[in-house]
């Protein structure tokens, strides 16, 4: 039982996150967008420490579909990953337009 309020706690928080990394992310504030990867960053590891392995892997899926959309990168990705994102031939570029729907959609 602890497990289920312990998702639908995180769920909360992650969904809150997502959509808030998503406004920001559209309105280029870097030090918001910073301080939104760094709360689901923190999310990841409280839903990997409580054996949330596929809430977890959404919310990873999350922070590297979101770098198509801003220059703002977390440290503990390793570079071959940001690397791989970057590269894409779909990846947008830094001034184009952001489609917000898809950045909602990216992941989990």
């Amino acid at each position: 039982m602890k497990t289920n309020a312990t998702f639908k706690h995180l769920l909360m928080y992650y969904r809150n996150n997502k959509c808030l990394l998503c406004i920001h992310a559209k309105s280029g504030d870097n030090i918001q967008i910073a301080q939104y990867l760094g709360a689901l960053d923190c999310l990841y590891w409280q839903a990997l420490g409580n054996g949330l392995t596929n809430l977890a892997k959404g919310i990873r899926r999350t922070i590297t579909h979101s770098y198509r959309f801003h220059q703002v990168r977390l440290p503990c990705h390793p570079f071959e990953i940001i690397a791989t994102i970057e590269t894409r031939p779909d990846n947008a570029h830094p001034g184009e337009q952001i489609d917000i729907e898809d950045l909602i959609r990216g992941a989990a």
